[in-house]
């Protein structure tokens, strides 16, 4: 079998008339030349190049091949170049923001392993609980969640498999009051609820609606804010699972609710969009969270 190699070298004979000329083109063995020519006119059964006291001359073969491999030289060119623009392409940054447990949980480890296959890319990570504007361009990249669908059409988005979302307690908090088994065991319990833009969501509407006001012992804005009130013991919490089943002394009081499960998305600016590191990357890191089996999902 031939290789892309053997038809350079034949094409370099071809145009300098000789193995030895060729050999200097191609800065290799006269002898390598050689063989190589051989080996390729073994491999196709034809005989490409009459030999003569005065160097190598194409056969009727050879000059009816000749055309062909010169469109497969300028292919590979082709290619090349088309590589090395995509590699310049694909260099610069991306800005990508998410809630501070997504970042830390989740869009961290897919950078790290985008960046062993183009470290030529480098990110600003903006933890932000806020909403950081991508159409002011903020930020390039936003994994976000939201209480159901998006609504507007100025993103560009791509749905993620729902997070999973459950009841925690601590250890100690279990020794001191028991643990509620089901959201009607709420009502027996005191409760970390939450505030700000997350009291807003759907599952933290869910959670209170089994809560009285009474029982409420303090309010986080945050998944790591409720994360450290829980495992203090203030009270019972909804966490994601993904924080939840990674902080020590958290306990899952019963089985997570489909109902709790939130959807989240991978958005981007239609502007940033465009550059094409942006798009490999959001590609990339939506085909990692959806082969994800770590169980904070629900696929």
């Amino acid at each position: 079998m031939y290789e892309w190699s053997d038809l350079r070298i034949f094409l370099a004979v071809a145009r300098e008339g000789s193995t030895l000329a060729a050999a200097r083109i191609l800065n290799r063995n006269q002898t390598t030349v050689s063989r190589r020519i051989e080996a390729l006119e073994h491999a196709l059964g034809l005989v490409l190049f009459t030999r003569t006291t005065r160097g190598f001359a194409l056969t009727p073969q050879g000059q009816a091949l000749r055309q062909r491999i010169e469109a497969v030289e300028v292919a590979a060119a082709d290619v090349e170049v088309d590589a090395t623009r995509l590699t310049r392409d694909l260099s610069g940054s991306i800005r990508v923001t998410a809630a501070e447990a997504i970042m830390t949980h989740v869009a961290s480890p897919i950078i790290l392993a985008y960046r062993a296959l183009h470290p030529e890319v480098r990110f600003e990570s903006l933890s932000a609980e806020h909403r950081v504007s991508l159409e002011r361009g903020e930020a390039d990249i936003a994994f976000r969640a939201t209480g159901g669908n998006l609504t507007g059409d100025t993103l560009i988005s791509m749905r993620l498999p729902d997070f999973t979302w459950g009841v925690y307690c601590s250890e100690a908090y279990v020794q001191r009051n028991g643990m509620p088994l089901s959201m009607d065991d709420l009502k027996d319990h005191a409760v970390v609820a939450y505030s700000g833009l997350v009291a807003t969501l759907h599952f933290s509407i869910i959670f209170m609606s089994f809560v009285r006001g009474e029982q409420v012992a303090t309010t986080s804005n945050s998944n790591p804010n409720m994360s450290g009130a829980v495992r203090a013991g203030l009270g019972v919490g909804l966490l994601s699972v993904m924080v939840g089943m990674t902080t020590p002394g958290l306990v899952l009081c019963f089985p997570p609710l489909v109902e709790t499960d939130s959807a989240w998305w991978l958005l981007a600016s239609p502007e940033a969009y465009r550059q094409p590191r942006v798009r490999s990357f959001m590609a990339f890191a939506a085909e990692r969270i959806r082969q994800d089996k770590s169980g904070y999902l629900r696929h």
